[in-house]
């Protein structure tokens, strides 16, 4: 179903909400401080799923809380508009110069940490025979300096790294975006937005392709990512013009309605509505991902609006229920979310080395359940142990000061390092 602003803190102290006038508006989340928690547990379901679906063993009981990858949203989709949305409140009452050097160090983050996949796990793929995610050949490059200069420019990807080129490219627009928005132009941002997807849908998404090895079209999924971005730069006012509107509980209402009534559609195949699957995922109503991934006609995010919409809700209006029944999962994975996304790339090929000897496609749901389980248990680990490391480093000690500004770009060069002499050994 976030980063650079994958796992930017909301830095706006919420004022103190009123105490609730009913039993039910008690489960409601009313927690003030630094970092919106619902955000963290939105972004880290989104990685949850993520972390399952890319893993296989898609008939293991867990996958029936992830969509398979095949339901009406994902969670790349999800990941994108939180992301946009996290941006947006952290940006509130920042001046242009501050949000411009904030976004640039975001952005150099997420860029280092994308050509650091490639280039580490290359370094593991000549020297080992385990698949990682496809399979490492240098013969397909024109030398090792020719694929690390690919790299470099996002022009290629190896193992999952696409997946944050989009991130890359959409960050670099939003320093625009947002100091725009910063000069009380937001309606500037909202219209190139439209025009940008608009055209994507007349002329075709190929129409505005630039040369980077992102994993989606980029101007068709525009709206996600800057769509958030509007709404959480202007969330108060946004809350506030929303909670005056004469019928917001019944569209609220219906919106959540609409969600359970298109699931169950999906479910049963669209055998009741099926001229409502096919306008929304096309010919291929079973399998819409790759419609949205390259193309995302307005039908189709429409209905990812509105999952959108009801999560929050759902996240909102009962966030006790919801907080400590999965909140001791998903929050650690949210609040570490660039981390927990690497290392459910190291994860897969871990795992599934180890499950190799003894377990089969065709094996047993319980057995699938299990290795997945466990395989997410290792993440979940993971990411308690960083989230630990970070707080103890964050202590305002000047080394650690200068561990967090310079130890990732080491690291990455010292990657680069690593493939270039590999590749000559090789």
């Amino acid at each position: 179903m976030a980063t650079t602003t994958l796992s930017t803190p909301v830095d706006t102290e919420p004022s103190a909400p009123p105490k609730p006038r009913s039993p039910f508006g008690r489960l409601r989340y009313r927690e003030a401080g630094p970092r919106d928690r619902r955000l963290d547990l939105l972004r880290g379901f989104a990685l949850f799923a993520m972390s399952a679906n890319h893993f296989g063993m898609h008939h293991s009981h867990i996958h029936l809380f992830t969509g398979r990858s095949q339901f009406l949203i994902s969670a790349a989709e999800a990941f994108l508009f939180i992301s946009g949305l996290t941006l947006g409140v952290v940006s509130i009452g920042r001046s242009r110069e501050q949000i411009t050097d904030r976004l640039l160090s975001r952005t150099w983050t997420v860029y280092l940490a994308t050509i650091g996949i490639s280039f580490g796990f290359a370094a593991i793929a000549m020297h080992v025979t385990t698949e990682l995610w496809g399979w490492f050949d240098p013969n397909e490059h024109d030398g090792r300096w020719a694929w690390i200069g690919q790299v470099l420019t996002l022009r290629t990807a190896f193992n999952g790294a696409d997946i944050l080129i989009a991130y890359v490219a959409y960050l670099t627009v939003a320093v625009v975006a947002l100091r725009l928005m910063a000069s009380g132009r937001t309606g500037v941002v909202i219209g190139g937005v439209v025009g940008v997807y608009a055209f994507s849908q007349v002329a075709g998404p190929e129409a505005l392709d630039v040369p980077i090895e992102s994993f989606r079209a980029l101007a068709p999924n525009a709206p996600l990512f800057f769509g958030g971005l509007v709404l959480g730069y202007h969330c108060d006012a946004i809350a506030r013009w929303w909670s005056r509107f004469p019928l917001h509980r019944l569209i609220d209402g219906g919106i959540v309605a609409a969600a359970i009534v298109l699931a169950w559609l999906h479910r049963g195949g669209w055998e009741h509505g099926l001229w409502l699957g096919e306008w929304i995922n096309g010919e291929d109503v079973n399998g819409p991902l790759g419609r949205r991934e390259f193309e995302m006609p307005f039908s189709a995010l429409a209905v990812v609006g509105l999952y959108l919409r009801a999560g929050w809700l759902l996240v909102d209006r009962l966030w006790v229920l919801v907080e400590r029944s999965v909140g001791w999962l998903l929050l650690p994975l949210g609040e570490a979310s660039l981390f927990t996304f690497v290392a459910h790339l190291a994860a897969i090929p871990t795992v599934w080395w180890i499950a190799s000897s003894g377990y089969g496609e065709d094996d047993s749901s319980t057995l699938a359940t299990m290795w997945t389980g466990g395989y997410l248990g290792l993440i979940w680990g993971a990411a308690l142990v960083r989230n630990r490391i970070v707080r103890q480093l964050r202590s305002g000690m000047t080394r650690s000061a200068q561990i967090r500004a310079h130890g990732p770009a080491v690291a990455v060069w010292t990657l680069a390092l690593v493939v270039v002499v590999g590749w000559t050994g090789g």
